[in-house]
């Protein structure tokens, strides 16, 4: 799964051949400083913990240069969270990629979903959207100067869902839609291993 900018609709992974230095480093430290401090972060953690699918972020976590569109992914197949470190460039950026990203690691730990099958990668991408804080009305409002106040929330989810499938499968538009749509309330509506929407 594929977390993207705001602009982003070109979602391929694409290393480039050098490494900055200075930017791995500060992706290492910011990773390192979530992992420590950050609330959502260390709960979903502790959530995989439970699950009996311990992270290790030696290994689990891998910070390397990307497609400027991305910002961070999961590797479903190496079981690994790739994090842009040409793209996360505040210590919030990383706490909120990791959280999607977590949230990801945690639906494949706990319902072993298939990869291949869209209405399993759009429950995921609901999932994530809905409870990484994405769609908080402060990112939306003031973020990305989108003033909706009646179901913000779920207009929200669904388009962030429909561009990160269109990120990781070669569907249509109106096909990742249809499918987002088909699997939402239920989706929507399963906020484990959160009590509710947080905050």
């Amino acid at each position: 799964m594929a977390e993207l900018l705001e602009h982003g609709e070109d979602c391929t992974r694409k290393p480039s051949a050098e490494s900055n230095a200075r930017l791995h480093r500060k992706c290492k430290e910011r990773l390192a400083k979530a992992c420590r401090n950050s609330a959502y972060v260390r709960f979903m953690l502790d959530a995989m913990s439970r699950l009996g699918c311990d992270v290790d972020p030696d290994k689990h976590f891998v910070c390397e240069p990307c497609d400027p569109k991305l910002v961070g992914g999961f590797d479903h197949d190496a079981k690994e969270m790739f994090l842009c470190e040409n793209a996360i460039y505040t210590q919030s950026a990383m706490e909120n990629v990791l959280t999607h990203e977590l949230i990801h690691a945690y639906d494949n730990c706990r319902i072993k979903y298939d990869p291949d099958n869209v209405k399993h990668l759009a429950c995921t991408e609901i999932r994530a959207a809905n409870l990484s804080g994405d769609c908080w009305f402060s990112k939306e409002a003031f973020g990305r100067f989108k003033f909706r106040w009646r179901a913000h929330q779920q207009e929200c989810v669904k388009t962030r869902a429909v561009k990160s499938m269109l990120c990781v499968r070669n569907i249509s538009k109106e096909e990742a839609e249809k499918v987002v749509e088909s699997v939402f309330d239920a989706c929507f509506h399963d906020t484990e291993p959160f009590e509710r929407i947080p905050p």
